[in-house]
């Protein structure tokens, strides 16, 4: 079972969006959970009760907390929670993206377009259990890939800087690694020939350089510098 949120202050929105979600998870066979709130506090209230959600349906302009600031805090507990902000109003498009929205939906809401969100969003919960699995000192280790921050390479080792603080090392040389992820779901962009990054795990993108979410700039290659601005600008595309 997947649980997912919808919060909106106007009853009306949060029936019709509710009604999608239960038709979508009924036409593709999935267990869900749904959860509606008419504020932000109900929102964090349910979360403090029963844990995480897979993804929630947001409304901007709530009374009390607002949905930028319930965000703040859905992400600041789970990373990887979908949000999708429900907007009439483009001009909050900007500032969303502090709080790695998973997708922007406009009111009027559309039915096809929240199962199309709703389809995406299930790709992606599904790859989060992703496990890759190396070898060092005759020792087989296994890490969830979600959890990997960045590959490091340093001399003949590759070092895993893990979200926790933990990390790891194995032999392998980096470009043979970057060929073995890509035969995985979760998506590694080498942004030099020292790294291979999470790309969910990026805070900034900056044209020199990146901010990973705990707090580490990597250097960008000059030879990547336009690929990965080409990869965050389409990044940016698909939110909407």
């Amino acid at each position: 079972m997947i649980r997912i949120g919808v919060c909106d202050d106007v009853s009306c929105y949060v029936e019709t969006l509710g009604n999608f979600v239960m038709d979508w998870a009924k036409m593709r066979k999935i267990n869900v959970k749904l959860e509606k709130f008419r504020s932000g506090e109900e929102v964090l209230l349910n979360l403090e009760a029963k844990g995480d959600f897979a993804v929630v349906f947001m409304d901007i302009e709530l009374d009390g907390i607002n949905g930028m600031e319930t965000a703040l805090k859905l992400r600041k507990a789970d990373r990887f929670v979908s949000i999708v902000f429900v907007s009439g109003h483009e001009h909050y498009f900007k500032k969303m993206f502090q709080v790695y929205p998973f997708q922007f939906v406009e009111k009027p809401i559309a039915k096809q377009k929240i199962y199309e969100v709703l389809d995406k969003a299930a790709r992606e919960q599904s790859l989060y259990n992703e496990s890759f699995y190396f070898q060092y000192k005759w020792v087989t280790f296994h890490i969830n890939l979600k959890q990997v921050l960045y590959f490091a390479s340093e001399r003949r080792m590759v070092r895993i800087l893990m979200e926790d603080g933990r990390e790891h090392v194995f032999y392998e040389k980096l470009d043979e690694l970057e060929e073995k992820l890509a035969g995985y779901n979760h998506q590694f962009m080498r942004i030099h020939k020292s790294y291979l990054v999470n790309e969910r795990q990026i805070e900034q993108y900056h044209y020199k350089n990146i901010v990973m979410r705990n707090g580490d700039i990597l250097t960008v290659s000059r030879e990547k510098r336009c690929l990965i601005g080409r990869h965050h600008m389409k990044l940016l595309a698909e939110k909407c």
